[in-house]
């Protein structure tokens, strides 16, 4: 199954992902108040390293989108979902369904890996700090390529 991330830094302090999983697609928004693209690599980085669940949150004014990730053996689960609050304390099922699909868990880890190095590539890290306002995530990013090496996945 094809799985593809876009993540691009908008406006100063604003993200959108775009994210296609198989035929299952959806964009998601991310402000500043949180740091949307380290909680994705370093989500994906604990279940590359045997996590059974982990959580990205994309926070938005108001609202935030929860990416849930559940490995299942060399497949992954991934769901995004909708919440009206920004740091939704509402657990995972009262969430609007946004995608849910299953891919190869490595697929997904490249991918997300990629699209960190394009950010990189594109702002640099002086641009990136100044337009999202937090440091990129590059000791997380170092992380998940390192265990993607050392992964039989």
């Amino acid at each position: 199954m094809t799985v593809k991330i876009d993540y691009r830094l908008d406006d100063a302090g604003w993200a959108d992902c775009d994210v296609a999983i198989g035929s299952s697609t959806t964009t998601v928004e991310a402000s500043y108040i949180g740091d949307a693209l380290r909680e994705l690599v370093e989500a994906t980085l604990a279940v590359v390293e045997g996590s059974p669940h982990a959580i990205a949150r994309f926070l938005d004014e108001p609202g935030e989108c929860r990416f849930v990730l559940e490995p299942q053996g060399g497949q992954i689960r991934v769901r995004i979902l909708k919440f009206p609050e920004t740091w939704s304390e509402e657990p995972d099922g009262e969430g609007a369904v946004r995608l849910d699909a299953i891919c190869a868990l490595r697929e997904f880890a490249e991918v997300v890996l990629t699209a960190t190095r394009t950010i990189l590539d594109t702002h640099g890290l002086q641009n990136y700090k100044e337009r999202w306002r937090h440091e990129f995530p590059w000791d997380a990013a170092y992380k998940l390529d390192s265990a993607l090496q050392k992964s039989s996945l």
